[in-house]
């Protein structure tokens, strides 16, 4: 278990003997590293593997969305359209005020 110990500075330090060498020094740590002689092994899957897992994840999600029907889709283009037409004659609108007032101030061209 734990235990108290004094420091010269009068710091409580708590040492764990549960935990043992578990913090090496660099020196330690030097030691352990593997040889280049050894092969190193990864824990990767191969490319291939990975590409499949992918995929499979993105199908797995397109199960679980909730599609509108049909009828909700038509409604919901039909709004859009309306929206669009409705903006599209403001723009027109205004362009033509803005054309007429510009001609009134430069004059009505050439006659």
């Amino acid at each position: 278990m734990a235990k108290n110990k004094q420091v010269d500075n009068g710091e409580d330090v708590i040492i764990n003997k549960s935990l043992g060498d578990a913090q090496l020094d660099n020196k330690e740590q030097a030691s352990q590293k593997p040889s280049k002689n050894q092969k190193k092994k990864s824990d990767k899957p191969s490319i291939w593997s990975r590409i499949k897992t992918f995929f499979k994840e993105i199908f797995s999600e397109l199960k679980k969305v909730n599609w509108p029907t049909a009828k909700k889709v038509f409604a919901q283009l039909g709004t859009v359209l309306v929206v669009v037409v409705i903006f599209v004659l403001l723009v027109m609108g205004f362009d033509s005020l803005c054309a007429w007032l510009l001609e009134l101030l430069v004059g009505g061209g050439a006659a």
